[in-house]
């Protein structure tokens, strides 16, 4: 057994020490005049009223619900710094796109199909195995955006990146401090995750975020995509949360096929209004 020098343990005993004192000065609170002389930037966006520059964003929505296709279609436009939907400004970044769900065929099969140029800066890590509880994939993400000067991470999904018990409050929260690890180092982190299936009443979007309600309240926006129950290309989308702004109206989207590409096409404001006939099971339940 090794028995360390009386250097050894002066160090191990100084280094203690600096330790404490550095947790005593990240809890030393402010005043409010040092807090008033603070500047800080304006709110910045990746994507116009959707998603907000260095914070967390989840998109919602029941399986094939088009969720994925729509997270794909942001990584091109946010590529490109076009409009999403020809009606939401993109910040021209590049982006990361780490798939836990598809085989990277199938990925390779939507982006053409959407259309997306193979010189887009645009990164994959499809099946890797990344995991929010393993400090090294996060620390070798880190780098791999620092050496691509990549600013935005889209992670694909919430479920497939993470051990722990989403209806554990404490668990997911753990789950979010490690994502918000990115946002510390001025990345954008875009996420997909599963809802409940709808009851018989129309729920909120928050609601029927699956698990934990500690899910919702560490993001700092939540979108959620429906699938029309009788036009199955059509897609409501609701911003459920935004933390840094008033949420924006609701919208309708579709997906079609047109000369052998998938597009997005914006339909304008979704109507609250119950349909008669959705009004007439209502009345019947």
């Amino acid at each position: 057994m090794s028995m360390s020098s009386p250097e050894q343990t002066f160090e191990k005993i100084a280094s203690e020490v600096q330790g404490e004192v550095a947790k005593e000065d990240h809890f030393q609170p402010l005043s409010l005049t040092e807090l008033f002389l603070m500047d800080f930037p304006e709110s910045k966006w990746v994507i116009e009223s959707l998603i907000p520059y260095q914070g967390i964003t989840i998109i919602s929505g029941a399986p094939a619900s088009f969720k994925t296709w729509l997270l794909l279609q942001m990584a091109i436009d946010i590529a490109t710094g076009k409009s999403l939907l020809g009606q939401f400004q993109c910040e021209k970044y590049k982006v990361l796109i780490i798939d836990e769900e598809n085989h990277l065929r199938l990925v390779k099969e939507r982006l053409n199909l959407l259309g997306a140029d193979k010189n887009l800066p645009i990164y994959l890590l499809s099946q890797k195995g990344f995991l929010t509880s393993k400090q090294n994939l996060i620390d070798q993400v880190l780098k791999i955006c620092a050496e691509k000067d990549i600013d935005v991470i889209f992670i694909d999904s919430l479920v497939r990146v993470n051990n722990a018990e989403e209806n554990d409050a404490s668990a997911m929260s753990g789950v979010f401090r490690s994502i918000k690890q990115f946002c510390q180092k001025g990345k954008t982190i875009v996420i997909t995750h599963h809802e409940r299936k709808e009851g018989a009443y129309k729920s909120s979007a928050q609601s029927r975020l699956r698990g934990s309600s500690d899910i919702s309240a560490s993001v700092d926006a939540h979108i959620s995509v429906m699938r029309d129950k009788d036009d199955k290309s059509k897609i409501v989308v609701e911003q459920a949360k935004l933390r840094s702004d008033k949420e924006i109206d609701s919208f309708e989207v579709t997906l079609k096929k047109n000369n052998g590409r998938m597009e997005f096409t914006y339909l304008g404001l979704h109507s609250e209004d119950v349909t008669k006939k959705e009004a007439a099971i209502h009345i019947t339940l």
